[in-house]
């Protein structure tokens, strides 16, 4: 199973080497990815997350060494017209703002963020951006939900209330209660900016099956702001060539155990759609037993009679069955994988926006 981005963060760091950490920090227009996606690169060209692929990641490939014997945070602006944007792997013309950090080796303060990030899986990252034409060292803390700072920013920062509430700095504050907690977004205070990230507060579809319908459902998952995860017991459906700029893979060693080692909690929307109708029901049963905020299965209105008497039969309730989106997605006729796909980001929208 696919290590969390963060802990897989830190096993780098861990191994002494220079780190790009790249995060899109704005996004304008269409692009692959959504302000908040994330990659790190070594010099090897290990990578772990994706900011789309394509030239964006080649950019900083190339420029690697440019960016790490600087030691400084820089922000890359991209402003693509449609042909650029077409090399970029853009549908259409916009823009993307891009925060590239160095991580090094001896900066241990960031080692230790990286290691509570990892550790905690819920908060808040702040990043203080560097203005035009300065040097700065990446400035990062992490703070905690009981209200804990942990960080390289730790001395110019204080906590004033527990979140949400006040930050407070020499320079600026930050009215946390006008701030949407739930999205990465870059906060303009007093005289600096600084890109404010929620850690496990976004909603995240876990979408179980990798086959044709989850092919064209991660990406439009992911182009409207969902955290985007792909689970299957298949080996050769879990690969990057299929789900090229996703969240997370997940390689199942069966379906007998798919949210043991997941954080499964009303921000979660599970998506059942693997190839058999004994692994539904046995992934159903499981997400029944979690504190989803959404559950949806595929299949026609037999297979799910079927499916759901079956339930009843090993201690579900009818209560339960009733909170399960089956069949899945909005009714407007779809019958391709295409349509079936937007079918549910459909009902997933809805969803969400009823919650919100």
């Amino acid at each position: 199973m696919k290590k969390d981005f963060f802990l897989s963060l830190f096993d780098l760091l861990e191994l002494n080497q220079p780190i790009l950490l790249a995060t899109i920090i704005s996004q304008h227009g269409s692009s692959p990815r959504g302000t908040g996606a994330r990659m790190a690169l070594t010099a090897n060209r290990q990578q772990i997350g994706t900011i789309g692929g394509g030239r964006l990641e080649a950019i900083l490939q190339d420029r690697f060494n440019e960016f790490i014997t600087s030691k400084s945070s820089t922000i890359l602006e991209f402003t693509l017209s449609e042909s650029e944007a077409a090399n970029l792997d853009m549908i259409c013309g916009g823009s993307i703002s891009l925060l590239v950090d160095p991580l090094m080796p001896d900066h241990t303060e960031i080692e230790s963020l990286y290691k509570m990030i990892g550790s905690q899986q819920q908060g808040w990252i702040f990043t203080l951006l560097p203005e035009k034409d300065t040097r700065q060292l990446p400035q990062k803390c992490f703070v905690t939900p009981d209200g804990n700072i942990f960080g390289a920013w730790l001395p110019r920062i204080e906590l004033v209330n527990r979140i949400p509430g006040w930050i407070k700095s020499e320079t600026f504050e930050i009215g946390l209660d006008q701030v949407d907690l739930k999205n990465p977004q870059i906060l303009t205070c007093d005289q600096a900016r600084v890109f404010f990230e929620p850690i496990g507060h976004h909603s995240t579809v876990y979408i179980i099956g990798a086959g044709h319908i989850a092919q064209m459902l991660a990406p439009l998952t992911s182009l409207v702001g969902f955290r985007t995860c792909v689970l299957d017991d298949r080996p050769d459906y879990i690969s990057i060539e299929r789900f090229p700029a996703i969240d997370d893979l997940y390689l199942l060693e069966n379906f007998e155990h798919v949210f043991r080692d997941l954080k499964i909690d009303s921000q979660a929307y599970v998506v059942i759609i693997t190839r058999g109708h004994q692994f539904d029901k046995s992934v159903l049963k499981q997400a029944l037993q979690t504190n989803a905020g959404y559950i949806g299965m595929i299949g026609s209105r037999r297979k799910i009679k079927l499916t759901f008497e079956a339930l009843l039969k090993e201690e579900i309730s009818e209560k339960q069955l009733k909170t399960v989106h089956s069949p899945i997605g909005l009714n407007i006729g779809a019958e391709t994988p295409e349509e079936i796909a937007i079918s549910i980001v459909a009902e997933l929208i809805q969803i969400r926006a009823n919650n919100g």
